[in-house]
């Protein structure tokens, strides 16, 4: 009887059957890693939207030493229509504008911004990104 060397066609086949599954195990983590990044670049452009609008609103405090009498709804127009520019430049053109804004202040000169972004594909909610800060009130004559 003579003997087999190397190896049979059924035994390569199961060992191309096997790399198959695991480059296909590697292309899926690489596209939920590009999903990943995609989302955490989206939070971090929303981050600097509600910054900016921080920056808006901090310009107002200049001119009006109460900031509870600052009107934040004509500061959301300018601002929403800024960021909601339909460029392939702007990274949050997906944003759902209508329903983001800046709302505030409260008594304690509290202000929230929210922008609502595009839901990643593999979920059907929206992410609603919330940005709070606190803008120190003149008015007052004890925190002067």
């Amino acid at each position: 009887m003579l003997q087999q060397r190397g190896f049979s066609l059924i035994e390569v086949l199961v060992a191309l059957v096997i790399l198959a599954f695991g480059l296909l195990g590697v292309a899926a983590m690489q596209l939920k890693s590009l999903q990943s990044a995609s989302a955490a670049y989206q939070r971090s452009m929303a981050s600097v939207a509600a910054i900016d609008a921080q920056e808006l609103i901090w310009s107002l405090l200049a001119n009006n030493p109460d900031c509870t009498a600052i009107d934040s709804g004509s500061v959301a127009e300018k601002w929403r229509d800024e960021w909601s520019r339909d460029t392939p430049s702007n990274p949050l053109r997906e944003a759902h504008w209508n329903n983001s804004g800046i709302s505030g202040p409260d008594a304690d000169c509290e202000f929230r911004v929210t922008v609502i972004l595009g839901a990643p594909p593999d979920e059907g909610e929206p992410t609603v990104f919330e940005y709070y800060f606190r803008l120190p009130n003149f008015a007052d004559s004890h925190q002067l």
